[in-house]
């Protein structure tokens, strides 16, 4: 039986630090903490690496990739069918994000899409017809204000929800 990881404050720092900027160096964390040491904060980095507390990657920007339309799937799934639908939706590069959930539903998703006629076809054509996908509902995303613990440049702009600047 493995040990489970406990994090402490210090992990709690760099992981927040890492979570602004995965490209920051061990030496450039240290240097904001101030009181450890670049060894320190490696070995740290690689201890949570190695127990899967964080994992550092790319996440791309869809709207760069040509996908400006992102919307919130629902999908209700007929009993005891739940991990084959995940697996076949887990397969589309427009699903961004997909997990059980509670309720009536079971899957929540999230798509990206180019436009809203691609929302649509997919909608109807892809999920429509998967078999064990009883009901879809959707909703269309107008402003991301933070993802994967980072805030957007909605936040950072400080617009209001006029998209007017705060004063």
């Amino acid at each position: 039986m493995s040990q489970r990881y406990a994090i402490d404050d210090l992990d709690r720092q760099i992981i927040g630090y890492l979570t602004e900027d995965g490209r920051l160096s061990a030496a450039e964390i240290a240097g904001r903490i101030g009181t450890v040491s670049e060894r320190t904060i490696r070995n740290r980095i690689a201890g949570l690496l190695q127990a899967k507390m964080i994992v550092i990657g790319a996440i791309p920007d869809p709207s760069m990739l040509g996908r400006d339309v992102q919307v919130e799937l629902i999908i209700e799934v007929e009993p005891g069918r739940l991990d084959e639908v995940a697996i076949v939706l887990a397969e589309y590069d427009e699903i961004g994000y997909l997990a059980a959930i509670s309720g009536n539903s079971a899957l929540s998703a999230s798509l990206f899409a180019e436009d809203h006629a691609a929302v649509l076809e997919f909608v109807d054509q892809e999920l429509g017809r998967l078999p064990g996908v009883l009901r879809v509902s959707s909703s269309v995303v107008l402003r991301l204000y933070k993802v994967f613990g980072t805030r957007t440049t909605a936040l950072s702009r400080g617009t209001d929800l006029g998209g007017k600047k705060k004063g």
